[in-house]
């Protein structure tokens, strides 16, 4: 009787803790947010976005791709308000994400001249996209 009450007892612990450590399986992850649709030369853009790990397996490191076409240059992304980094080649990384998290980012870009912008943001496992992230256009007003 005692050897069948600890076999359930094992079976249940490990039906229970097993899944917590299931960090297999391809990186996937959303990122929202919504770009602004006016913006002024010569003062910084902040865009705010939510970057979500919808699956299982750790994201190291997590990073954000920003893809811009006119007068705009991306500059820098701040992860979950703490951590800093300048954009690089279209790219900013920043840490590890686990299965099923979500973090803020804060991306800043700088308008340089009046006209049209148009910014794409994807969410990335280092140079890899690993999901759908969102676009926009800005119209940016002179000084």
């Amino acid at each position: 009787m005692v050897i069948v009450v600890a076999v359930a007892v094992i079976g249940a612990f490990f039906a229970v803790v097993a899944p917590l450590f299931a960090t297999s399986g391809a990186a996937v992850a959303d990122l929202s947010g919504a770009v602004p649709a006016n913006a002024v030369a010569g003062r910084p853009l902040e865009i705010d976005a939510g970057f979500d790990n919808t699956g299982n397996s750790v994201i190291s490191p997590v990073c954000v791709e920003i893809g811009v076409t006119g007068p705009l240059r991306p500059s820098s992304v701040t992860f979950q308000g703490v951590d800093v980094e300048t954009v690089k080649n279209g790219e900013a990384c920043g840490g590890s994400l686990n299965g099923q998290e979500t973090i803020s980012l804060r991306m800043v870009l700088v308008p340089s001249t009046q006209g049209t912008a148009t910014v794409t943001l994807n969410p990335a496992q280092g140079r890899t996209q690993i999901g759908n992230g969102f676009s926009g256009t800005i119209a940016i007003a002179p000084t």
